[in-house]
C-alpha cells in the first residue's frame, strides 16, 4: 500500500513539474506585418512563417519536432556542439533592444548568442528581413578556437520542384557546392506562394568560408563540413527530396574575456515578388586582400603581413581555382595534421582571386 501511494505521489510530481515546466518555458515571437519568427526555449532553435488572411501559419522551415532540424552548431578547439537539445549545452530565451535571441552556454569556456532583430525599412505584408547576429563570448581564462555553422532545413523549394537558386544559378534542384559567396551573394528557397533568402554577402555581412546545398540529414550528419557532389540528387536513405542549407563561417580565435562575431540577413517575401538582396544595407567598404598593385597581401595570426606576388591570368583561370579549392579541403579534412600557415596562405590567395574577379 505505501509502495503504490509512493508511486502513485512520484508520478504527480513528474506530471507537475511536466506542466510547470511548459508554462514557465518562454518562447519568444517577433513579428513583422505578417511575418513571425518564434524562438523555442526547449530545443533552442527558431522557426519563421507568415500568418494568412484565415490565421493559418506558412511554415519557411521543416517545423518537425520543434523546428530542430533547422539549428547552429559550433566547434570549440576540436569539440563539436549541436545547440538542439545537446545535454552539455544550456540554452535560454532573451529579450534585447532591438529583438530577442537565445543564449547558449557552452561548458565554461564560451557562450554563443543568436541575436535576431528585424530589419524595420520592410513593410511585413508583402516582404520582411530579419538580421542574425551570432556572437561567440569566451567566458574563460585560455584562448580558443571557434567555429560556428548553421543548418536550415527550408520546405519551400521541396513541393515547386526548383530546390534553390542564387545569383549565378537561376535553378538549383541537385547537390551544390558554393563556394564564391562574392558571385553567388544569397541563397533563395522559394516555391509560387513565398519566398525565403539567405543574404550571405554584402556590407555588414560576414561572408562564410563554405556554403553548400544538399540532403538535410547529410548536412546535419556528424561531418563538420559535408561535402557535396555535385549533381547527386537531395535524397538520402533516411528521406526522399529533402534539402537544406549549410553555412559554415571561417575559425576565429578569441581571447579570454573578448567577443567576436558573425552576421548575415534572411529576407522573405510573399507571392511573385522576390525578396530582397543585400543593396538595401548600401555599399560596401571594400577589404580587399589586394593592394594597389593587385598582390595578394594577408595578415597571420600574429600580425605579420604577406604578400604573394602579382596575380597572373593562370590564377583567374576556373581549373586553377578549383585545383586551390580542393588543395584547402585536403588540408583541413585532417585537423591533426593540418598546416595552419599554408591554409592562411591559401584563403587569402583565393580571397583575392575572388576580389580581382569582382572587379573585372
Amino acid at each position: 500500500m505505501i509502495m503504490n501511494y509512493i508511486k502513485k505521489s512520484l508520478c504527480l510530481l513528474f506530471v507537475a513539474m511536466f506542466f510547470l515546466a511548459n508554462i514557465f518555458a518562454s518562447d519568444m515571437e517577433l513579428q513583422q506585418g505578417n511575418f513571425i519568427l518564434r524562438l523555442f526555449e526547449d530545443s533552442g532553435t527558431f522557426s519563421l512563417f507568415y500568418l494568412t488572411e484565415n490565421g493559418k501559419q506558412a511554415y519557411f522551415f521543416s517545423p518537425y519536432d520543434d523546428f530542430s532540424s533547422t539549428f547552429f552548431s559550433v566547434k570549440v578547439d576540436e569539440k563539436i556542439y549541436k545547440l538542439n537539445r545537446d545535454s552539455s549545452v544550456e540554452f535560454s530565451t532573451y529579450e534585447s533592444e532591438t529583438g530577442a535571441g537565445i543564449k547558449y552556454s557552452v561548458g565554461k569556456e564560451i557562450e554563443v548568442f543568436a541575436d535576431f532583430s528585424f530589419v524595420p525599412e520592410f513593410d511585413g505584408v508583402d516582404s520582411g528581413c530579419v538580421k542574425v547576429e551570432l556572437i561567440v563570448n569566451n567566458v574563460s581564462s585560455e584562448s580558443h578556437t571557434v567555429v560556428l555553422k548553421g543548418v536550415f532545413d527550408t520546405i519551400l523549394g521541396e513541393n515547386s520542384g526548383l530546390h534553390f537558386s542564387t545569383s549565378r544559378f537561376p535553378q538549383i534542384t541537385t547537390e551544390q557546392d558554393l563556394e564564391m559567396m562574392v558571385v553567388d551573394k544569397w541563397v533563395r528557397s522559394f516555391n509560387d506562394n513565398y519566398s525565403l533568402q539567405f543574404l550571405l554577402n554584402g556590407t555588414d555581412i560576414t561572408v562564410p568560408q563554405n556554403v553548400c546545398v544538399a540532403n538535410k540529414d547529410l548536412i546535419s550528419s556528424g561531418v563538420w563540413q559535408y561535402v557535396p557532389k555535385t549533381g547527386r540528387s537531395f535524397n538520402s536513405v533516411f528521406s526522399y527530396n529533402n534539402s537544406a542549407v549549410g553555412v559554415l563561417w571561417n575559425p576565429m580565435i578569441v581571447t579570454p574575456n573578448s567577443k567576436s562575431s558573425v552576421c548575415f540577413y534572411i529576407s522573405f517575401a510573399k507571392g511573385s515578388s522576390a525578396p530582397t538582396d543585400s543593396k538595401f544595407l548600401g555599399e560596401a567598404v571594400p577589404q580587399s586582400p589586394l593592394n594597389e598593385k593587385d598582390e595578394v597581401v594577408y595578415q597571420d595570426e600574429y600580425g605579420t603581413t604577406y604578400t604573394l606576388g602579382t596575380l597572373s591570368d593562370e590564377q583567374l583561370d576556373p581549373k586553377y581555382i578549383e585545383a586551390l579549392l580542393n588543395r584547402i579541403r585536403v588540408l583541413e579534412a585532417d585537423p591533426t595534421k593540418v598546416d595552419r600557415m599554408e591554409v592562411l596562405q591559401l584563403n587569402a590567395e583565393l580571397d583575392a582571386i575572388l576580389e580581382k574577379i569582382r572587379r573585372m
